[in-house]
């Protein structure tokens, strides 16, 4: 019994000391563990990183559809290079740029000069920096799987590229992301992968693509490197298609490898909303093969053009162009101030037939269309006699002048009482009231605007938004140019009366002719500018501006139907390409103006011998028109800027020769691509024809 006993002490003793031996050995391990984690060595700190990490999710920019649906603008995920100098072999490094370079397309020179550069500034600063400090585990590899795979950005490496420091500052960290602009296809990226060369990454980025294509660029606009908008609807609409980024934190691995992500640790990104522009890219597309006919047949230095539907203020069609025409000349300013014993400056000759340069230079264009300025809402015009139905119209409102009463437009040639001398394009003895708006006199214009005081015709322009922004929200756009009530004198009555001395955007005059162009109670009332889709009854919704008495619009429509007719006598009598056949009566006004100069040049003034502030014989010329003639779906403004000398010769260069067979067509093609009822039977446009042909 004893023996077993002391056995017994002897087993307890040897547990218990064993117990306090494995006890003892925890609580030093654990004492450990806790030292070396709140006062690591120096080579053990540097493997100490943070287990849970974060990364952005990214959200993606708003599309930017048409009308109809079809994408103008969307954004992807695509893959760009760069470079991790200090991974790079420089034993190869000829291989790596030119291998770059055939892989990605950028010039061999641009990669050479980046990574060259970077590898020499590395070297500049690694002995200021002292000796280099170990990297964790897996650091290269955690990178790779990080941009290629995860979708991070070079902000989110340890170490960034930077700008050499002042003299005595903290030494500049080393380069470890030098990048190879240019976003790649699938194609690139799997032949980046195939390199297999060390110091080369992926990263992802937010790509802006265009569908649309140039079609629409100067509308769309373009967004800037931050993704963030920087011309046309892409700028206008920015706070709508902007995204907001979400993040997901994450536990990790030694190795930096994505282990689990607990409930919580994810935050959604917010994309942005898609924005459905009224615009129709059919419509632009037949627009734009119009417009460009209509500049090759004119010989014209560029045109534009604004569809509108008229109901509900949409634009549906804008169109923006250059055409080179050849070597111009530039416009002849002398100093204001010539220095003593210079030469006199050669008198300017108004009939030398030189063309002078009218369009101002728009290099940004020249970059990337959009990125150029949009003269329908930026650039202004003197719009001619497009602008005689607003007057016509305001006058007949007054009641001041009867339809029939016959005026004296003095055979084509007159001097009034001022001195001043105007003349008309179609010459008579005398016409109607009528007859003053159909054959667009500017004679009995000027002297039936005298019987209109100078407040009410100012302030009958104002109704129709004259003077103005149209407020489609565009950058640059510009409300034009009217004369103060202040320096309203006879002088500017006669001059706006056929159209001058007043300047407007096509938007401008698009919107406003909407008065004319809206049928029904909302005859006579201009609609809001639309640049987004509208919904159905936003026109019975808008708030009511009316310019016009409903009567009175109609009529004038109704009026100007007869100015239309012309035009498609004329395109009918073409002997070389004769047109006819139409399906839908139009009605609209033609104008032609001469371009005025712009402000001189600091230091200069126009030349001796310069009779006006315009390019003296060259001319905007324009016609503003809508379709079916009753029930109107559609409204273009179309103008030719500076159609060419030959035209100007055989006086073949007035809106009605050049901009109005531009607006016939693109309403025809227009209403029959939106399956608008047809108005004019087959019978009558065959009459038309044989007519014109006799």
């Amino acid at each position: 019994m004893t023996r077993r006993a002391g056995q017994t002490d002897r087993i307890d003793l040897l547990a218990r000391l064993t117990g306090w031996g494995v006890a003892a050995m925890l609580v030093s391990v654990l004492v450990r563990v806790a030292w070396l984690q709140l006062s690591p060595s120096p080579d053990l700190a540097s493997y100490a990183v943070d287990r849970v990490a974060s990364r952005p999710v990214e959200g993606y920019r708003g599309e930017i559809l048409d009308r109809r649906g079809r994408l103008l603008s969307m954004s992807r995920l695509g893959y760009r290079v760069f470079i991790d100098p200090e991974q790079i072999d420089r034993d190869r490094l000829d291989e790596l740029i030119t291998s770059l370079a055939a892989v990605t397309g950028v010039p061999a020179e641009d990669v050479g000069e980046r990574i060259v550069r970077a590898v020499s500034l590395n070297d500049q600063r690694r002995p200021l920096l002292g000796p280099p400090e170990p990297e964790a585990p897996g650091f290269s590899a955690s990178i790779r799987r990080w941009l290629e795979g995860d979708g991070g950005s070079a902000e989110t490496l340890p170490v960034l590229a930077a700008v050499e420091g002042e003299a005595g500052a903290e030494p500049m960290p080393l380069i470890r992301y030098a990048a190879i602009d240019g976003v790649l296809t699938e194609a690139q990226v799997a032949a980046v992968h195939a390199l297999e060369l060390p110091g080369v990454h992926l990263e992802r980025r937010p790509v802006r693509e265009y569908p649309g294509g140039d079609l629409v660029a100067s509308l769309v606009g373009k967004v800037g490197f931050e993704n963030t908008g920087l011309m046309g609807a892409e700028l206008t609409l920015d706070g709508k298609l902007e995204a907001s980024n979400g993040r997901a934190r994450y536990v990790r691995d030694a190795f930096g490898r994505p282990l689990w992500i607990e409930h919580g640790q994810w935050t959604p990104a917010a994309h942005g909303k898609a924005q459905r522009l009224a615009i129709d890219l059919e419509l632009q597309r037949i627009a734009h093969e119009e417009l460009i006919r209509g500049m090759e047949d004119a010989d014209a230095a560029g045109g534009r053009m604004v569809m509108m539907d008229p109901l509900t203020g949409e634009i549906l069609a804008m169109l923006d162009l250059y055409r080179d025409v050849g070597e111009l000349a530039e416009y002849p300013w002398v100093d204001a101030k010539p220095a003593p014993g210079s030469p006199p400056a050669r008198e300017y000759n108004p009939y030398s037939g030189v063309r002078y340069r009218t369009l101002a230079a728009d290099p940004k264009r020249e970059t990337h269309p959009a990125l150029g300025r949009n003269r329908c809402v930026e650039d202004i015009y003197e719009p001619g006699s497009t602008f005689k139905p607003f007057v016509w119209s305001l006058i007949t409102e007054s009641g001041l002048v009867k339809l029939d009463e016959v005026f004296d437009t003095e055979g084509g040639r007159w001097s009034n009482k001022y001195g001043r001398h105007f003349e008309d394009v179609t010459r008579r003895p005398e016409m109607t009231w009528t007859e003053v708006l159909v054959n667009s006199s500017n004679i009995g214009m000027v002297k039936c605007s005298e019987r209109l005081d100078h407040a009410s015709l100012r302030n009958g322009l104002i109704r129709f938004g004259f003077g103005a922004k149209p407020g489609i929200g565009l950058p640059g756009e510009t409300g034009g140019l009217m004369t103060s009530q202040k320096n309203w004198t006879h002088w500017t009555q006669e001059s706006v009366a056929y159209g001058h001395e007043i300047a407007v955007t096509p938007v401008q005059m698009a919107r406003a002719f909407c008065a004319f162009a809206r049928s029904g109670q909302l005859a006579g009332t201009i609609p809001t500018v639309r640049l987004l889709a509208a919904e159905p009854g936003v026109a019975e919704r808008d708030a009511i501006v009316r310019a016009l008495p409903a009567d009175v619009a109609t009529l004038t429509r109704r009026t100007i139907r007869a100015v239309a007719e012309k035009v498609e006598l004329n395109m009918a009598a073409d002997k070389l390409h004769p047109e006819s056949g139409w399906r839908y009566q139009m009605f609209g006004k033609s104008g032609t103006a001469e371009i005025p100069l712009s402000m001189a040049p600091e230091g200069k003034r126009r030349p001796r011998g310069s009779p006006s502030k315009y390019f003296d014989g060259q001319y905007n010329s324009s016609f503003v028109a809508g379709a079916p003639l009753e029930n109107p779906r559609l409204l273009v403004v179309v103008v030719i800027d500076d159609p060419g000398p030959e035209l100007i010769r055989i006086r073949h260069h007035y809106g009605s020769w050049v901009a109005g067979p531009v607006a016939r067509r693109v309403l025809e093609r227009s209403l029959t691509y939106l399956g608008v009822q047809p108005d004019v039977a087959p019978a009558a446009t065959e009459d038309a024809t044989r007519s014109a042909g006799r």
